[in-house]
């Protein structure tokens, strides 16, 4: 095994422990004895105050509800229910914060001493007793969830709070009144005491101090700053929030102190992920950007081109924290509309959250996965034949294959829409689809590779297959070819074809497994049973037409973008970067010398992470070298021995492309950028067997990398030119 080594100085940063706390205690808890009062009338205005007198309301255990179980007191249905419950404080200056939990069916607000505090689901200042929630929340603890959280810090533990006496006052309102089928009411005041003093009771088993607020930091990455009003983001349904940016520019430093200047606006935000929602502490989140009126609205930030939809991915069994980050990168060398990342530090409601990657969400859009917007209304012709985006994912399928997976006889394959959505793709776009994924997979399971007078490559850019196949077996992600699977389509107009893309989670990829073989650096993914993955990729390896494909790319590749020095200089500077950042993100999450599901090896420190990894991608690309199936130098089956020339490589101005045909053949020539920004499209109709020679005007295009796509009738390559 090579080994590589990277230096590392750590920058230790102070940290300011602003309240301290020695340890937590309960005040108040949802089994506690509550006066209640049924929500079929107005209560007295000043029924939240200390003052008030509760004698003539029920008494019950908590919670007080109906219809899920998990309730002390069961009442009828109704749309609200009014609580109180006393409780003592014996030294309020021993009190550094506190936090009030709550489970809950549908919305509520509460007070304190007469004065609210928060709320959840509720308009109206108070909401009468007939006000119905805004939506629907479901109670957690009782289905082994957890509560929301809202803290109230060390500065209003004053402005609520006394010496002696206290009253936790709240009302609890359904989303549609008595026809709901369950009301919850639970909830716990907590308090963060300063001393060793133990006047209040026990913790619930589930409760999770806060972490410690953090003095002013300075860092050389963009920090995100995001509020939601002291609510715990649940994973849904999303919620309001607000998101500042403080960014000063690349090289420059950015405060924690700092007021956003790089975007400050509203958004709407969730928890997000599959095993990482459910396994990791270190949450991430999805999030929309919205107008003043609370509508979708395209931004820009940090560089990024505008749009909506954003990814907040929080890596955490990945200890390098640039697993995604590396394949993104690797991705967008090699093809068109995959996400670009930046590293963030996270601030949520004024806790550091730890460093994360801003990532763009894959979706239909002129920056995004730029193909035709398939409408409503595009049920024929051109219109109908492009547009489309799906994958292999978890959750329930949208429409199954007539096949079964590689390894499971029992079940067909499912895929699910992801544009159009499901809910709003038409019935003539749903079997267009359809019936196209059809065709391709009868063809290719067919013992010619033929069905109908077309091959199965009639239906798919094999370059694209190619960049697919090579980027997943590079990376030996376990997720490979079963999960986080995209495909787009194109228009007829357009070249017509199935895209394997964009590429997508690469969290547990690069050695960071210990199932499905995902440690080793030999082996191929795809023929290692880890899940349910289409036919496809087995059949593919068998065709020579596609071995060869892959071979020449592997070695046009492996000379650019996934060249071993290339690669490791991406992550030297990555580590530069985030060097002065580390130890905030794993005092935060200290996940050294710790297994995180599913490390395939623990270490203690960061620099032996990132050795291990470089030493996995070292071993994996050697493998791939010596174990790449096909020929290059049987050259692609459209073309005559003669190979494809395009030269000067790298350009001024022009480019000159040219190579041999052995028969009458469709020409399209496509020029586009990293990010598949499309500069030049030709449709030259048929041309006669012999030389070819085309002269590309490319003056206008700035510095960078491109990409000649060439399609050749039914069979097509990508080349890799630099201006």
């Amino acid at each position: 095994m090579a080994h590589y080594t990277t230096i590392f100085v750590f920058l230790f940063l102070p940290f300011t422990i602003v309240a301290q706390i020695d340890h937590w205690e309960t005040a108040v808890y949802d089994s506690d004895i509550w006066s209640y009062r049924l929500g079929t009338s107005e209560p007295p205005s000043n029924w939240s105050s200390l003052t008030f007198n509760d004698d003539s309301w029920q008494q019950g255990q908590g919670g007080i509800g109906y219809g899920d179980g998990d309730d002390g007191t069961t009442i009828a249905p109704v749309e609200s229910v009014y609580l109180r419950r006393e409780f003592t404080i014996f030294d309020k200056d021993k009190i550094k914060q506190a936090i009030l939990h709550a489970d809950f069916d549908d919305a509520f607000v509460a007070y304190i001493n007469g004065q609210e505090f928060t709320r959840f689901g509720l308009d109206g200042n108070p909401p009468t007793f007939d006000t119905w929630a805004l939506d629907l929340h479901e109670a957690q603890l009782y289905q082994g969830g957890l509560p929301e959280s809202f803290v109230i810090s060390e500065a209003d533990i004053d402005q609520f709070f006394v010496d002696g006496t206290n009253v936790l006052a709240v009302q609890v309102h359904n989303f549609d009144g008595v026809a709901s089928s369950d009301l919850s009411a639970n909830f716990f005041l907590s308090f963060g005491i300063t001393d060793t003093s133990n006047d209040y009771g026990d913790l619930p088993d589930w409760f999770e101090p806060p972490v410690p607020p953090l003095g002013d930091f300075s860092t050389p990455l963009p920090i995100i700053k995001i509020n939601t009003y002291g609510v715990d983001i649940p994973e849904e349904p999303s919620i309001e929030g607000q998101m500042g940016i403080v960014w000063n520019g690349s090289g420059g430093l950015n405060n924690s102190s700092q007021q956003p200047n790089n975007f400050f606006g509203k958004i709407a935000i969730d928890k997000r992920g599959q095993s990482s929602l459910y396994f990791f502490p270190k949450h991430g989140y999805a999030i929309e950007t919205k107008d003043e009126n609370g509508e979708d609205m395209d931004v820009s930030f940090l560089n990024f081109p505008e749009e909506e939809d954003w990814i907040l991915h929080g890596p955490y069994s990945d200890k390098t924290l640039m697993r995604n980050v590396l394949a993104m990168h690797l991705a967008n060398g090699i093809g068109p509309f995959n996400s670009r990342t930046r590293f963030v530090e996270l601030m949520v409601n004024g806790q550091y959250d730890g460093i994360y990657v801003l990532m763009e969400k894959i979706k239909r859009d002129k920056n995004r996965v730029d193909i035709a917007n398939l409408n409503e209304e595009d049920i024929s012709g051109d219109e109908l034949t492009g547009g489309y985006i799906f994958k292999i994912d978890h959750g329930d399928a949208h429409w199954y294959s007539q096949y079964s997976p590689v390894f499971n006889p029992d079940i067909n394959l499912g895929f699910q829409y992801v544009s159009p959505k499901q809910s709003q793709i038409m019935p003539p776009q749903e079997t267009y689809i359809q019936s196209y994924v059809d065709s391709f997979e009868i063809a290719l399971k067919a013992t010619n590779f033929s069905y109908g007078g077309k091959r199965y490559s009639d239906y798919i850019d094999l370059a694209s297959f190619a960049d697919h196949f090579i980027l997943k077996e590079l990376s030996k992600d376990v997720d490979a070819f079963r999960l986080s699977s995209y495909y787009y389509k194109k228009k007829d107009s357009n070249g017509g074809k199935i895209y394997a893309g964009p590429a997508w989670d690469f969290n547990l990829a690069f050695g960071n497994a210990d199932y499905c073989e995902g440690g080793l650096a030999q082996g191929w993914i795809y023929q290692v049973y880890c899940g349910d993955h289409p036919f496809w990729w087995n059949r593919l390896l068998v065709d020579d037409v596609f071995k060869n494909t892959l071979n020449c790319r592997w070695e046009e590749l492996r000379e650019g973008p996934l060249h071993l020095d290339s690669i490791f200089q991406f992550i030297d500077e990555k580590v530069a970067l985030l060097n002065p950042t580390l130890n905030r993100n794993f005092q935060r999450w200290p996940v050294f010398n710790e297994y995180i599901w599913p490390n395939a090896v623990v270490f203690g420190s960061y620099e032996e992470e990132i050795n291990y990894m470089k030493d996995f991608i070292s071993d994996r690309i050697v493998w791939m070298d010596a174990n790449m199936p096909g020929n290059c130098a049987v050259g692609l089956p459209t073309l005559s021995s003669t190979p494809i020339s395009i030269s000067p490589n790298p350009f001024e101005d022009n480019v000159n492309l040219s190579f041999e045909l052995d028969k009458k053949t469709p020409v399209e020539i496509r020029i586009y950028n990293a990010i598949g920004q499309e500069f030049l499209y030709l449709n030259k109709g048929i041309s006669q067997a012999g030389s070819y020679n085309e002269i590309l005007s490319l003056s206008a295009l700035p510095p960078g990398l491109y990409f000649c796509e060439l399609h050749l009738g039914t069979k097509s390559t990508v080349l890799r030119i630099v201006k």
